[in-house]
């Protein structure tokens, strides 16, 4: 389809970093980075427009680089400063353990789409659409 489509979004949830600076008395504790769990989240919308041309910028790089580009979803993993500043740390161009919150749809694919979208059942739409318009050379590599 040609477009990026905002699937979720998610907070990491990691070991004891987000419990110790909720817990003083537990000083001395080394940190862990280990993430343990996925939050779901909804981005402001002032953001929106940065994490879309982040997205559009990173995918016309990656075809400009390696054809055909990205096929599928992909996850520009990011931390999000108090002054609202994006920093993608990393990406992974695969089904991400945020995106697997939304079984049922993330509020970003209902508008998509107008009914329950997991990423699994985005990239099955994708292949039928492609097979039944005999182009199922340009979803798969």
């Amino acid at each position: 389809m040609d477009r990026i489509e905002l699937t979720g979004i998610d907070i990491r949830y990691e070991s004891n970093v987000d419990g110790l600076k909720r817990m003083p008395n537990l000083q001395g504790i080394p940190p862990s980075f280990t993430v343990v769990g996925n939050i779901p989240a909804v981005a402001r919308e002032s953001l929106l427009e940065t994490v879309y041309d982040y997205a559009a910028k990173f995918s016309s790089t990656v075809r400009k680089k390696i054809p055909p580009g990205l096929i599928g979803p992909f996850c520009l993993e990011s931390v999000v400063t108090e002054d609202q500043e994006i920093f993608v740390f990393e990406f992974s161009g695969r089904i991400v353990a945020g995106t697997n919150l939304y079984i049922w749809g993330s509020p970003y694919s209902w508008l998509y789409w107008n009914e329950p979208m997991s990423v699994g059942r985005r990239i099955a739409r994708e292949i039928r659409m492609a097979l039944d318009k005999e182009m199922l050379e340009e979803v798969v590599t």
